[in-house]
């Protein structure tokens, strides 16, 4: 891991930034890449679109989507794309808040992640469990009426019976 050198008087958030990677959809993961840490480096006197240039020119590398990660929260349900300056503020906001360490990640692809959010945090939340008490506990008590009828009349045949290979095989 890279880093600038350290800010002497503390004023500005530590951002680290993580590129030259993908996102991985299970675990979701921004797996392996280039990791380099800004310690001097003041974001909030940027724009969107300022931290966006100063990025790709550092990286040598064009950003599809920028996104960060709330500090405290796992990857999936605190990452956050940064499209523009309200996004960014937001950023800005978050870095300040707690430690002064925030995590940005960039997408080089267009790899669209915001499509994978829906499922897999209603999964991990397990907000729309049947089990425990869940909304929907009355229909699985429905379910557990259903009446089966197998084919009991039914001889299947064996195939099997007769064939040179398999008695070749396996014997008689």
């Amino acid at each position: 891991m890279s880093s600038s050198r350290p800010n002497p008087d503390g004023l500005h958030p530590i951002v680290e930034l993580n590129f030259k990677s993908v996102f991985l959809r299970n675990p979701f993961s921004y797996n392996h890449g280039i990791n380099f840490t800004f310690n001097d480096h003041d974001f909030s006197g940027m724009t969107c679109g300022e931290c966006i240039t100063f990025l790709e020119r550092f990286m040598q590398e064009i950003i599809k989507k920028l996104y960060y990660c709330e500090p405290g929260k796992p990857l999936i349900s605190g990452i956050t794309v940064i499209a523009n300056d309200e996004d960014y503020g937001g950023f800005i906001f978050q870095a300040y808040r707690t430690d002064g360490k925030i995590c940005m990640y960039v997408d080089h692809d267009g790899q669209r992640i915001e499509d994978w959010f829906g499922s897999e945090i209603d999964e991990e939340d397990g907000d729309d469990s049947c089990i425990d008490g869940g909304e929907n506990e009355e229909e699985i008590d429905n379910l557990t009426d259903v009446d089966v009828d197998f084919n009991e009349g039914i001889v299947t045949m064996n195939r099997t019976k007769g064939d040179e290979f398999l008695n070749r095989l396996c014997g008689e």
